[in-house]
């Protein structure tokens, strides 16, 4: 049998989690629970509730934690990873050991590869960024990545929260995508597997709006998977046509299996693209109307001229025009094909 104070750590971050989803159920405006669920339906969300639902009866009658296979105890460790866990190790396979393994290595790894990102210099591309939190910390995260063909890798995300859990939650995306990333060309898998890894964690009351982007410079493609994020805005110079790239999946940790996709789009000499936090077109001026992407769409349809440095300067004083004290973390970032 469990230790009891063990059990009732379980049961404190169980029902942590179950209740941060059901308010976010309950609170969410339409429109952002729609781009946040990416496609899926609530009832997936709600079946994930019903899980914590299940783990959480479990404690109360003494299943919680026992192999159902030889009635021993689950290894505790494991149970901190997936609490949905129901067989001990001994009755694992070769190949299931094997790749719990390579998991804890994989955990190992992202601790030691933690590194500060910087704005890669690519050569008929310009690209600008900027990030501001409401607070002290941000809950706000964008980075890039390099594929060994020489593509690059762009993230912009963003963890449903503020303060300092939500950033130590970003730090670990950013050490995740850094080792992961260049190891998935499809983005789609690179978005399962974030998802596994993220979801599984018990500690994480949270989920997390994802945008990952590559950009093939040799094709003159960039490949997109979008887990429940704002939609970027992608301008075509030669038709000045306006694309939203929606969203693809729902967020990084909110359903077990994503089914996340990837798409792409051609650019061309002149494109825009803006990826950006939901700090920009919810900022609300003092008659509480919002930024919205109306305005954002307006603003790049008199603006996509400009380099990404001079566009990106513009549009944060607009939004500051508009808003004034920002209320939630804000981050932007602007591509510019030339």
């Amino acid at each position: 049998m469990m230790d009891k104070v063990v059990l009732e750590n379980f049961r404190k971050v169980l029902n942590t989690r179950k209740n941060a989803l059901l308010n976010w159920l309950k609170s969410s405006e339409p429109e952002s629970k729609k781009i946040h669920l990416g496609g899926c339906s609530e009832n997936e969300v709600e079946q994930v509730i019903q899980e914590h639902d299940n783990a959480l009866e479990g404690i109360k009658c003494g299943e919680f934690g026992v192999c159902r296979e030889c009635s021993g105890e689950v290894e505790r460790e494991r149970l901190e990873l997936d609490f949905t866990t129901c067989v001990c190790l001994d009755h694992y396979s070769s190949e299931q050991k094997r790749i719990l393994e390579q998991d804890h290595e994989l955990a190992a790894k992202v601790q030691r590869q933690l590194l500060p990102y910087s704005i890669p210099v690519l050569e008929g591309i310009q690209i600008a960024a900027y990030t501001e939190p409401a607070h002290v910390v941000s809950g706000d995260y964008f980075d890039f990545f390099s594929y060994p063909q020489g593509d690059k890798g762009v993230v912009v995300a963003d963890v449903m929260g503020k303060g300092i859990s939500a950033s130590m939650l970003m730090s670990n995306l950013q050490a995740s995508l850094r080792i992961l990333g260049p190891e998935h060309i499809h983005l789609d898998v690179l978005a399962s597997r974030l998802n596994e890894l993220f979801r599984r964690n018990q500690k994480l009351i949270s989920f997390v709006s994802l945008f990952l982007l590559k950009i093939e410079k040799n094709r003159q493609v960039i490949q997109y998977c979008n887990a429940g994020h704002n939609p970027p805005i992608f301008r075509e110079a030669g038709s000045g046509t306006i694309h939203w790239l929606k969203p693809t999946g729902p967020a990084i940790g909110l359903k077990p299996a994503g089914g996340y996709k990837s798409k792409e789009k051609q650019f061309n000499s002149g494109d825009l693209l803006v990826l950006y936090t939901d700090g920009l077109v919810e900022a609300q001026n003092n008659k509480d109307d919002e930024f919205g992407k109306d305005r954002l769409e307006d603003y790049v349809t008199g603006n996509f001229q400009d380099s990404a440095d001079l566009f990106l300067k513009g549009l944060r004083k607009r939004v500051k025009d508009f808003a004034g004290t920002l209320q939630d973390d804000l981050t932007i970032l602007v591509i510019k094909f030339l």
